[in-house]
């Protein structure tokens, strides 16, 4: 195994078992996101539903959706971040965090 398959390229400190195509890192961003007492979020891209906080991990530039669903005797009131959409579909250009919040049906 060699750490610079391309001679032509400079070694980025990491051993690879495959030829290095490309230069440059992909960005990763990190988005949390949780839910107070009265529901779950989830990802539209996978079958995550929680109600304590969570994160993933995406490329800059990913398009995410982020679903609130709120449990029986309870209506979601928007996000911490005062987003009010639900869901929301946004693309990610740096780390984020933020949880749905509800209220009941009381209120």
């Amino acid at each position: 195994m060699s750490q610079n398959m391309d001679l032509g390229k400079k070694a980025v400190g990491v051993i690879v078992s495959s030829p290095i195509t490309s230069s440059s890192p992909v960005t990763q961003y990190k988005l949390t996101v949780g839910a107070n007492q009265g529901g779950w979020v989830s990802f539209g891209e996978t079958s995550l539903r929680r109600r304590t906080a969570f994160y993933i991990f995406r490329p800059a530039g990913t398009e995410v959706t982020v679903s609130a669903e709120p449990a029986d005797g309870y209506v979601f009131s928007g996000w911490s971040n005062g987003w009010t959409a639900n869901p929301i579909t946004f693309k990610l250009s740096s780390n984020i965090g933020f949880s749905a919040e509800f209220k009941t049906t009381n209120d």
